[in-house]
């Protein structure tokens, strides 16, 4: 493991599109705040440091499926995976080999976008506003959403030999979970009641307050909420606006999905036929 491990993180200190990756990120998080700091200029409306600080959870999915394919689909079409297997090392080792590393190529990506949006969002905003305890569990929650979409990313790199087929993959998986997520969240934010406009018998407009048919309620809500806390892209968007209805369930729902596609890839992967 430790020899993989070394060759892993070796390569990935080479690897353009990570640094890429961490300079965009970097780029971001001194874009969001700057430009957060100007629309209060001119709207004179008060900000404070949380709002914009996990917006990063928005697009580290796409992000995580474009590189994890690339840098797993590159041992595929190099062979490389061939040979260490060939040079003795153990499937499942080579798996989480590729997970870890991915996972800690994550971690510096995000660490990219925050450190920089600390460093210029304070001196304009100062601390943040939401209590410490939140802050913290939201930045847990995210860290391990994104180890989970590693570790969906890299059973689809790893079980797929084709590059350019997990690429695909992938990103139609990230862009997927969002927009599925984004109905989610509409299905839940439907307001109870809504106004419905008519003309009364003077030919005068008028409105009345009527019951929503498309609000959930019951066990229809609690159906739709679990879809949304477990499903990645739902957990994204909870996070980039702090509106968590379960926050503690989050990261275990991330636990979960973690475990599951890492045990159903190092099974699969161990049955592949390496062509």
């Amino acid at each position: 493991m430790v020899k993989l491990l070394s060759a892993n993180f070796l390569r990935l200190k080479k690897d353009k599109l990570f640094w890429a990756a961490v300079i965009l990120m970097a780029a971001l998080g001194v874009f969001f705040p700057v430009r957060k700091y100007l629309d209060t200029l001119q709207s004179h409306y008060i900000e404070n440091l949380d709002s914009g600080f996990f917006a990063w959870t928005l697009f580290i999915g796409v992000i995580m499926a474009v590189f994890c394919s690339c840098f797993i689909g590159t041992e595929y079409s190099d062979g490389t995976i061939r040979n260490k297997i060939v040079a003795g090392q153990k499937r499942g080792t080579i798996y989480l080999a590729n997970l870890i590393v991915s996972s800690a190529a994550g971690i510096v990506i995000c660490a990219a976008y925050l450190i920089p949006y600390l460093c210029v969002g304070i001196p304009l905003f100062g601390f943040f506003a939401a209590d410490g305890k939140l802050i913290l569990l939201t930045v847990v929650t995210a860290l391990l959403l994104m180890v989970a979409f590693s570790s969906l990313f890299t059973f689809i790199a790893m079980i797929c030999q084709s590059k350019s087929a997990a690429n695909i993959i992938c990103i139609l998986l990230a862009f997927g979970l969002l927009m599925t997520a984004a109905i989610l969240n509409q299905m839940l934010e439907a307001p109870p009641t809504h106004m419905v406009y008519f003309l009364d018998k003077d030919g005068n407009m008028a409105s009345t307050e009527e019951a929503n048919p498309k609000y959930l309620e019951g066990t229809r809500r609690e159906i739709v909420q679990t879809l949304y806390d477990i499903l990645p892209g739902g957990q994204a968007i909870q996070c980039a606006i702090m509106t968590a209805v379960h926050p503690l369930r989050l990261p275990l729902y991330s636990l979960a999905i973690i475990v599951l596609a890492t045990g159903g890839g190092c099974v699969l992967f161990q049955k592949k036929d390496l062509r």
